[in-house]
């Protein structure tokens, strides 16, 4: 019997869905994210047509199961109000729906807020209160300093970084200095991660199959899971961080320190349920009765120390980032769950062979259990090879894309090709596979059977 994390931590722990790395431009090789100091805010206008983005998409699984298509409905709407002097206020608002069908039906939409804050700027500063999107690090996916930002699991990793993350009410302070930035940031309540809907297909909890993202398959656990009760441990205050970064000429880095929770939950026995199971680990009945809440998503409080470090060699950009982490949750062979310590690192280079039309981004990440790793189901060592490759052709109107991620121990693999016409901006329409597979315990594993063909439409304005 094992209790395991979601993929961001643990054996669970899966790498993919690669954001676009910097293109190469009319003046060489982008590095990492230049930061110039924000120019005085000029006087505003009231935008004439406030949709910012709109997409549908339409999936097709492959195998035969309870689910026979998921579908998938997203708009992003953005208002800049004009105000007088360095002021600007900005209101966002999103929609997402779901559409499931198959004998496990589901239809659900939903409001939120993105992002909706009060700035003031000059040539020194920039000060934002309000709800924000905070991706602090340079590497493409799963970034180690990235402690601060609210992931949007509702898509699993169907989607690129930038696309899934969620706006946190925040308060920031941006100081600017010659070539670098001073980036203070406080979270007064924290937001865990959003989930999908309850019985979707990209759900960790699988009630149909008596199975938590991140366990292997236990007979005993089973039940638990199918009739149990999940319930997250979330509330209090979601902490806070500050980094310096430095951009300049062909080299770019930066130093963080963050106290701040975790977002996706990590899902363990609550005390309750695993004193009645270790009674009498044959009888689910009594395990329900005596706890009805049977699992919980654990947040815990985490310091992150860490560093990132891009710079140009040639036509090559390579990538480094790396976080010590205080308290990543683990769960202990007796099911009792804990913390260790932990060291998180990135390193990656994107190179463009042959010529600009084709793009390739590879990158390697660890993750490892430094300090009270000893006696655990979680693994103590994991390893990714991840990235993408994308090459455009017929005079820039077509892009192909490969993405994928390698699990070297656990075994897992995660691929998704993708065709798109791009040839009527701001038009999209792309066709896509996503494939899973790997060990049980593994993100590959839980959702080997949900191979999916997507076809959608996107505009952005």
């Amino acid at each position: 019997m094992t209790v395991l994390p979601l993929p961001a931590s643990g054996r669970g722990l899966m790498l993919a869905a690669l954001l676009l790395a910097p293109p190469l431009g009319a003046q060489g090789l982008v590095i990492g994210e230049p930061e110039p100091p924000p120019e005085v805010a000029a006087p505003g206008r009231t935008a004439p047509f406030p949709l910012k983005e709109l997409r549908l998409e339409a999936g097709l699984p492959v195998r035969d199961g309870p689910v026979s298509a998921v579908h998938y409905l997203h708009g992003r709407l953005e208002w800049d109000v004009p105000l007088s002097g360095p002021w600007a206020l900005r209101l966002g608002g999103r929609f997402d729906a779901h559409l499931q069908t198959g004998d496990s039906r589901l239809a659900r939409g939903e409001g939120d807020y993105d992002e909706t804050f009060l700035r003031y700027r000059d040539p020194r500063r920039r000060i934002t209160v309000g709800a924000q999107r905070i991706l602090w690090g340079r590497v493409d996916e799963r970034p180690p300093t990235d402690g601060l930002g609210v992931q949007d699991l509702t898509r699993l990793v169907l989607d690129d970084l930038e696309d899934r993350r969620r706006a946190v009410p925040a308060l920031r302070w941006e100081e600017y200095f010659r070539e670098y930035r001073l980036d203070l940031v406080y979270i007064p309540r924290f937001r865990a991660a959003e989930l999908p809907p309850r019985d979707g297909l990209w759900h960790p909890v699988d009630r149909i199959r008596g199975r938590i993202l991140g366990m292997a398959p236990d007979p005993l656990l089973a039940p638990l899971v199918r009739q149990g009760r999940v319930q997250d441990r979330d509330g209090g205050s979601g902490g806070g961080g500050v980094r310096l970064s430095h951009s300049g000429a062909g080299l770019d880095y930066a130093l963080s320190v963050q106290r701040s929770r975790r977002s996706a939950p990590y899902y363990a026995l609550t005390p309750a349920a695993r004193r009645a199971l270790l009674v009498d680990p044959t009888d689910p009945e009594a395990v329900l009765a005596a706890a009805p809440v049977t699992f919980e998503g654990l947040h815990p409080y985490t310091w992150r120390l860490g560093g990132d470090l891009a710079f140009a060699h040639g036509l090559s950009t390579w990538r480094f980032e790396a976080a010590w982490l205080s308290d990543r949750p683990a769960t202990r062979a007796d099911l009792r769950p804990v913390t260790t310590a932990a060291l998180d690192w990135v390193a990656g280079v994107e190179f463009f062979p042959g010529d600009a039309d084709l793009r390739v981004n590879l990158q390697l990440g660890g993750a490892h259990r430094t300090g009270g790793a000893e006696d655990l189901m979680d693994a103590k060592d994991v390893y990714t090879l991840f990235g993408d490759a994308e090459q455009g052709f017929g005079h820039g109107r077509w892009q192909a894309r490969l993405r994928f991620a390698v699990g070297l121990d656990p075994r897992e693999v995660y691929l998704n090709p993708r065709l798109a016409y791009v040839g009527r901006e701001p038009h999209e329409v792309y066709l896509g596979y996503h494939h899973f597979e790997g060990e049980d315990a593994t993100l590959g594993g839980f959702h080997e059977r949900h191979d999916l063909w997507v076809l959608g439409w996107r505009a952005r304005f």
